[in-house]
């Protein structure tokens, strides 16, 4: 994967995760509990870039 797609992978994340944490059910959390839902969410996609990155899958064209 090349760098530019790997930043508009990462922009496009942070815009979906910006957008669902603009839901009001989420402005009642308090913000430590949204900065946990973060940081696990963070983790969960970082691992599955990693997993990926070793494993070397890639979609052929």
């Amino acid at each position: 994967m090349n760098t530019t797609a790997m930043i508009i992978s990462i922009i496009s994340v942070l815009g979906a995760l910006i957008l669902v944490t603009s839901n009001a059910r989420f402005r009642e959390l308090g913000s430590r509990r949204m900065i946990r839902l973060g940081c696990i969410w963070a983790a969960i996609i970082v691992g599955l870039m990693l997993i990926i990155q070793l494993t070397g899958l890639r979609i052929e064209q």
